[in-house]
């Protein structure tokens, strides 16, 4: 099984040298279109997105979702904090309960 990133370039490029596949996009319709050719293609594991190209085709990560295993990871610059969000809503679903609560105090 493969894994990939999508994400600018500049964040993304660390990731080459553990053997994740890199797919560099700078806009939306660059994400929207390499999201659905890598989450149709069954050889994928597991797909990083950074959140800023994230939160430009939130809905379509959400439908995705549902059948691949996508990650959201903070990119360069300022974080927005959809990937904690997203781990949030992940470990309430499978715990029952927010793992994360105690450290947002």
């Amino acid at each position: 099984m493969k894994i990939a990133i999508i994400g600018e370039k500049d964040a993304i490029l660390g990731f080459k040298p553990l053997g994740i596949e890199i797919y560099s996009v700078t806009d939306s319709k660059g994400a929207e279109e390499r999201l659905k050719s890598l989450a149709q293609n069954r050889d994928y594991a597991t797909i990083y997105i950074t959140e800023n190209l994230s939160s430009q085709i939130k809905d379509l990560v959400a439908e995705l979702s549902k059948f691949s295993n996508i990650v959201i990871i903070p990119g360069k610059g300022e974080a927005l904090g959809l990937a904690r969000e997203r781990l949030k809503k992940i470990s309430e679903k499978a715990l029952g309960t927010d793992i994360l609560k105690a450290e947002e105090k």
